[in-house]
C-alpha cells in the first residue's frame, strides 16, 4: 500500500498571510470587521469607505452604499453631539477627520442625542492611521466604543454623592428648596421644578430651575394657570395622592392640547417645547411632601425606565433633606418666639438717661440656641430698676427659668427698694425649685446721675469715660441659688455726665475666636476706642466686633447694657425728698 504524504501549510504569521489561507471559501477584511461587537469605520479624505456591521446598526443604515449616499456630514447633522463638559462638536473635532488633516487626532469622549428619537449615547472615539509604502496616512481605521452603561453609572455615581453633599449642607429651608431644583439641571433635565405641598394636599411653595432666566420667565406665567389645590385626577395632583411616579417619555402635540386650559395656556406649555416628562413625589415620614418634576425640551432627550429609578433614588434624598430642612426652619422659629418672649417688647424711654441694648442668642452655624442670658427693666416706686442675668442650662428649662426670675423680680420690685433685697428674695425662690437653679444677676436702681447696684456672682460693669479710661465697678456676693445663709450689698456710684455704664454677661467674654477667647482685655481696649459714643453707637460697635471675632456660630448667648446720663438741661425736673417721702438717693419716678 503506497501512502502519500502531503506538506504541512505555511504557518500564518500575519493578517495577509490568514486572508490567503482562507482564500475565496473563507472571510475577508470586511468579515472580519463585522465579527466585531465595537463599531469600526475606515475614512479616507473622500469620506467614509467601509463601516462594519455595527457601526451601520449604531447609526441606523443597512449598507455602505447607503451609509455613503447620505454623507458623513448630513449623518453629523441628525445628532446633537457634545464633549464631556458639554461643549458641541463638529466634524472637524472627529479625530479621524483632525488625523487627515495632518493634526493630532487623541481618542475622544462624546455624547450624542439623536434629534428624532432622543436616543443618548456616550462614545468613546480612537483613530489609527492606514499607511501607504512612503509612510503617508491614506485612510484612518476608527474605532467606535459604546460606553454609555459605564459613563452613565459613573455619573450617577458622582451625582449621587455631589447631591448627598449639597442637599446635607443646609439646613435653611429656602436654600434647601434651592438645592433641590438646581441640582437635577443640567444633568438630568432641561427643566426641574419643585412642588411642595401642605397636609392638605395645596401648593405651599413652587421653585423651578432652567439655566435659562426667559425661561424661567416662562414658569412664572405658567404658574399662574396652575389649579390650586392640583387636580388629583393628573399629573402632580395625582402623584401626590398616590404617590407613585409616572413617567412620559414621548409628550404629543394631543397631549399638551388636552392638558391646556385655555388658548394662553396652550402657547406657554407649546413654547416650553417638552419632549419627555417625568413625576416623582418626595415621600417623607409616611406622606408625600410634593412632586419633583423633570422636563426634557431643548436637548431633545427623552426619559427611560433608567431614568425613572435614577428620579427617584434623588428625590428620596431631596425628600429628607427638605424634612430636616422644615423641621430645622420650624424649631429656629420656635427658639426664635421663645427667645423674644424672655426680653421686653422694646427698651423703654427712661427720663434722664439714654439707653441702648444688645442681645446675640446663642446659634450653630444653622440653629439658633434658647439660652439663658436676659435683660430687663423695672419701673418702681422709688424709679427705674435694670436688671441683667444670665441663668445656668439651655433650651425649655432655662427659658422657664429665665421668666421666673425676670417675672419674680417685677413683682418683688413692687415691694423691695434695695437691689439687695430683690436678689435675697429671688435666691430663696430658685433654692425652692425642685433641681439646682443658678443664676447670676447685677440689679441696679436708677437715680439721678448714680446708681445703687448688687452683683451677685455676675461680671463687674465697666464705666467708660470719654477720654478713654474705664473704671472697673468691683463687689459681688454669691450666685443666687447657690448656698443658703448667702447676703448681698448694695453699692451707690455716680454716674458724671461724661461716662458711660455698661452691663454685660460673661458671653462677651467667652466669644469664641480662631484660638481664644474675647477677653476682658480685648473687651476694655475696644471700649476706649468707642469713648464719647452714645450708648447704641457703643453697643453697635461691640457687636460688630464680636461678630467678626467669633468662628462656627456663638456658643453661648450674649447680653449687653449701655445707660448714659442725659445732660442735666435734658433731664426731667428732679422731686426733692419731701415729696417723695423717702431719701435722697432715691431716683426719678416714672
Amino acid at each position: 500500500m503506497v501512502v502519500s504524504h502531503t506538506e504541512p501549510p505555511p504557518p500564518v504569521r500575519s493578517l495577509p498571510d490568514l486572508i490567503a489561507r482562507l482564500g475565496a471559501q473563507g472571510a475577508g477584511l470586511a468579515e472580519i470587521l463585522d465579527s466585531l461587537a465595537e463599531a469600526v469605520t475606515i475614512r479616507n479624505r473622500d469620506g467614509i469607505v467601509h463601516a462594519n456591521r455595527a457601526a451601520l446598526e449604531s447609526m441606523g443604515f443597512h449598507t455602505v452604499e447607503e451609509m455613503q449616499a447620505r454623507g458623513a456630514g448630513s449623518i453629523f447633522d441628525d445628532y446633537i453631539v457634545l464633549d464631556e463638559r458639554g461643549h458641541e462638536l463638529t466634524m472637524a473635532d472627529v479625530p479621524s477627520v483632525r488625523q487627515l488633516a495632518g493634526e493630532p487626532g487623541e481618542s475622544l469622549l462624546m455624547r450624542t442625542v439623536h434629534r428624532e428619537t432622543g436616543e443618548m449615547k456616550w462614545d468613546l472615539l480612537k483613530s489609527m492611521p492606514l499607511r501607504d509604502d512612503a509612510g503617508q496616512p491614506i485612510a484612518i481605521v476608527t474605532i467606535i466604543e459604546d460606553v454609555t452603561l459605564e459613563k452613565t453609572a459613573q455619573l450617577h455615581e458622582r451625582f449621587l454623592a455631589q447631591a448627598t453633599e449639597t442637599l446635607m449642607s443646609s439646613l435653611d429651608y429656602q436654600e434647601t428648596l434651592r438645592n433641590v431644583a438646581w441640582l437635577a439641571v443640567p444633568e438630568l433635565a432641561d427643566w426641574c421644578v419643585v412642588d411642595l405641598v401642605d397636609e392638605l394636599g395645596a401648593r405651599q411653595q413652587v421653585v423651578a430651575a432652567h439655566p435659562d432666566p426667559a425661561k424661567l420667565a416662562l414658569a412664572e406665567q405658567l404658574r399662574r394657570h396652575e389649579p390650586d389645590p392640583p387636580n388629583p385626577n393628573q399629573g402632580v395632583g395625582r402623584v401626590i395622592r398616590t404617590g407613585v411616579s409616572e413617567l412620559y417619555p414621548d409628550i404629543s402635540g394631543e397631549m399638551i392640547a388636552a392638558g391646556a386650559r385655555d388658548a394662553e395656556h396652550l402657547r406657554l406649555l407649546q413654547e416650553v417645547g417638552f419632549r419627555s416628562v417625568l413625576l416623582v413625589p418626595l415621600p417623607a415620614r409616611g406622606r408625600t411632601l410634593g412632586v419633583l418634576t423633570l422636563v426634557m425640551a431643548e436637548s431633545r432627550r427623552r426619559f427611560d425606565e433608567s431614568d425613572r429609578d435614577f428620579a427617584e433614588q434623588i428625590a428620596d434624598r431631596a425628600a429628607i433633606a427638605v424634612d430636616n430642612a422644615r423641621l430645622a426652619t420650624s424649631r429656629h422659629e420656635i427658639a426664635v418666639t421663645l427667645q423674644r418672649s424672655l426680653l421686653p417688647d422694646r427698651v423703654p424711654a427712661i427720663p434722664g438717661w439714654e439707653v441702648a441694648t444688645m442681645y446675640r442668642p446663642a446659634s450653630t452655624l444653622d440653629e439658633v440656641e434658647v439660652g439663658g442670658d436676659f435683660y430687663d427693666f423695672f419701673s418702681t416706686p422709688s424709679g427705674w430698676l435694670v436688671l441683667l442675668g444670665d441663668v445656668t442650662g439651655r433650651g425649655v428649662e432655662a427659658a422657664a427659668m429665665t421668666s421666673l426670675v425676670r417675672h419674680g423680680a417685677r413683682f418683688l420690685a413692687k415691694q423691695e427698694r434695695l437691689p439687695s433685697a430683690i436678689l435675697a428674695r429671688l435666691d430663696e425662690t430658685l433654692r425652692e425649685q425642685s433641681g439646682l437653679s443658678l443664676c447670676s444677676a447685677l440689679c441696679v436702681r436708677l437715680q439721678g446721675q448714680a446708681i445703687l447696684m448688687c452683683s451677685a456672682g455676675h461680671p463687674p460693669p465697666l464705666l467708660v469715660r470719654d477720654d478713654g479710661r474705664i473704671r472697673e465697678i468691683g463687689g459681688s456676693g454669691p450666685i443666687l441659688g447657690g448656698w443658703e445663709d448667702s447676703t448681698w450689698e448694695d453699692r451707690e456710684v455716680s454716674v458724671a455726665g461724661d461716662e458711660t455704664l455698661l452691663m454685660y454677661t460673661d458671653g462677651v467674654t467667652d466669644t469664641r475666636g480662631p484660638s481664644e477667647r474675647f477677653g476682658t482685655q480685648r473687651l476694655r481696649r475696644l471700649l476706649a476706642g468707642c469713648a464719647g459714643a452714645s450708648p447704641a453707637e457703643l453697643l453697635s460697635e461691640l457687636q460688630a466686633a464680636l461678630d467678626e471675632f467669633q468662628t462656627e456660630g456663638h456658643a453661648d448667648d450674649t447680653g449687653a447694657v449701655a445707660l448714659r446720663a442725659a445732660p442735666v438741661e435734658a433731664a426731667l425736673p428732679q422731686p426733692d425728698a419731701a415729696t417723695t417721702g423717702v431719701s435722697d438717693s432715691v431716683g426719678l419716678a416714672e
